[in-house]
């Protein structure tokens, strides 16, 4: 096994966790017996989220040929780790209340979730060019700077508006950016 395979092995750990998490905590409102209401700011971040998990395991490539460190590898795990700790939080954990309500949720852990987002996607947005895998600005890092702008302004503001404008934006940027990374190790 190669430095970069056992490195990413480890790191793809988090990632699925995340990933797991994520669909963990949406199961439980699909079976439960009580009132669920919807809300597309809780949809639009579990999506954000979800995706962003996808995109950041999706560029680990450009990190394969790397001279690896222990301090790099550690850097790495940060937002993996950030990314499960906000999967963790933007679903319910208890549902046994009625009716479940996902905007009440997401308005009470919305500063915490926000700012561990906005954490995570500084360390997703430096890593390659710290390490320099990637130029420091291209295509990619106009997506990532919208989403570290939007969350910003998500933790700034308690608006259920612009929530819902913050969420979707995310999600739209999130998208571009998987748009800028059809092929491994390449961004257009």
């Amino acid at each position: 096994m190669a430095l970069f395979e056992f490195i990413t092995v480890m790191i793809s750990v988090i990632l699925a966790l995340a990933a797991a998490q994520l669909l963990l905590g949406l199961a439980p409102l699909l079976q439960t017996r009580h009132e669920v209401r919807l809300s597309g700011t809780h949809a639009a971040w579990v999506g954000s989220v979800f995706l962003i998990t996808f995109l950041h395991w999706w560029s680990l490539w450009d990190f394969r040929d790397l001279d690896w460190t222990f301090p790099m590898f550690a850097l790495s795990l940060v937002g993996p780790a950030l990314l499960f700790f906000a999967a963790t939080l933007i679903n319910p954990r208890d549902t046994s209340s009625d009716p479940i309500d996902l905007a009440e949720h997401f308005r009470d852990v919305r500063r915490p979730f926000l700012i561990v987002i906005l954490l995570a996607m500084v360390f997703l947005t430096v890593d390659g060019p710290l390490f320099g895998t990637e130029p420091p600005v291209n295509r990619l890092r106009f997506a990532q700077a919208g989403v570290i702008g939007m969350t910003g302004l998500g933790i700034a503001s308690a608006s259920d508006r612009v929530q819902v404008v913050v969420a979707f934006l995310t999600l739209a940027l999130a998208v571009l950016a998987a748009t800028s990374r059809l092929l491994p190790g390449t961004v257009l």
